[in-house]
């Protein structure tokens, strides 16, 4: 398990710290981890199980294409 924080967690989606944090109200991420009040993390290992969920980008390895599915997920 490597758990990240948002600022990691952006850099590696590609993505703003404000975006992580609207996909993850919206629940397009999975449920990070609180670890202390002010101390939340994500995992990974489950941040990937999820991005290959999507089998249509995952086959054509496109990361721009995950992120639009959970665009229009979030519909």
């Amino acid at each position: 398990m490597r758990l990240v924080n948002k600022r990691q967690l952006a850099d590696y989606l590609s993505v703003s710290q404000t975006t992580v944090g609207r996909m993850s109200e919206r629940g397009d991420l999975p449920k990070p981890l609180r670890l202390a009040p002010n101390v939340v993390r994500w995992d990974l290992h489950k941040i990937d199980g999820f991005i290959d969920s999507f089998s249509d980008a995952s086959e054509y390895d496109d990361p721009d294409l995950v992120l639009l599915q959970m665009k229009e997920r979030g519909k």
